[in-house]
């Protein structure tokens, strides 16, 4: 599929979100050397996420913040995580708290969350909240099959997405590189995708690398609000550094 951005023509859209950054201040330099179209999600509450979070903003990355949910096998969440125990007034009152660690967030994803996300009860209260926040944006990072996350979000109004690859199940550069090539067909094929990483120095070398090679070869890297916008209506859509649209008000494991 050939897209007409407005800027410049494309084999198709590639957002890449690097996950779990906030807890080292050192490694999150390396994630914000990358490019700006790459999307930050910031863990809450860490010793490095507010500088993490205003860094990437001012160096002109999407910042997101990665909030930890309950898994199936009761993994650790650290702080700030949201559990089944939680009420719609917990759930709101811990949602806030992590916002506030982790300054322009523009959109939110789930650490972990296998157990949470197939919650009907408690992603309906999430997506309330995230609407009362600004209408964040969600992207569902899909570890349950089974996650009502991106359903409810849609039924709410709210403007989501699911990732189409993770990059770095196995921590082996020839792994990370084919998964990375695998997210550049599916944007060729259906317009666009969505790939999460880890700040893995694995990780980070393969994108400093191939970025560059994929741009060569008409995969447009942009923010994850963008390639939201892009799904939403690829139609209208047109690449510009504006954030996505705010949605109206009614309208690991």
């Amino acid at each position: 599929m050939i897209l007409t951005t407005g800027l410049a023509r494309a084999a198709g859209l590639l957002a890449i979100i690097i996950d779990d950054v906030g807890n080292n201040a050192e490694v999150a330099r390396e994630v914000l050397a990358l490019p700006p179209e790459v999307t930050l999600s910031i863990l809450p509450r860490l010793s490095a996420s507010r500088q993490t979070a205003e860094a990437a903003s001012r160096l002109g990355h999407e910042v997101m913040l990665h909030q930890p949910m309950d898994s199936v096998t009761h993994r650790a969440l650290g702080p700030g995580g949201l559990t089944l125990d939680h009420t719609r007034v917990d759930l709101e009152a811990v949602l806030a708290a992590n916002l506030r660690s982790v300054p322009h967030a523009v959109g939110v994803n789930n650490h972990m969350g296998s157990l949470l996300t197939g919650e009907h009860a408690s992603m309906h209260w999430l997506m309330e909240a995230l609407r009362r926040h600004g209408n964040l944006f969600f992207v569902d990072s899909r570890t349950n099959p089974r996650s009502v996350a991106q359903r409810t979000a849609r039924t709410m109004g709210i403007a989501t997405a699911r990732r189409d690859v993770f990059l770095d199940n196995m921590r082996d550069p020839v792994r990370i590189r084919e998964s990375l090539y695998q997210a550049a067909r599916l944007a060729r094929l259906k317009g666009s995708a969505i790939a999460i990483g880890h700040p893995y120095p694995e990780t980070l070398e393969v994108l400093r690398r191939e970025l560059p090679r994929l741009r060569e070869q008409g995969i447009e890297l942009q923010p994850v609000s963008r390639v939201i916008a892009y799904q939403r209506s690829p139609e209208t859509w047109h690449a510009s550094s504006s954030p996505l649209p705010q949605v109206a008000k009614s309208s690991k494991p």
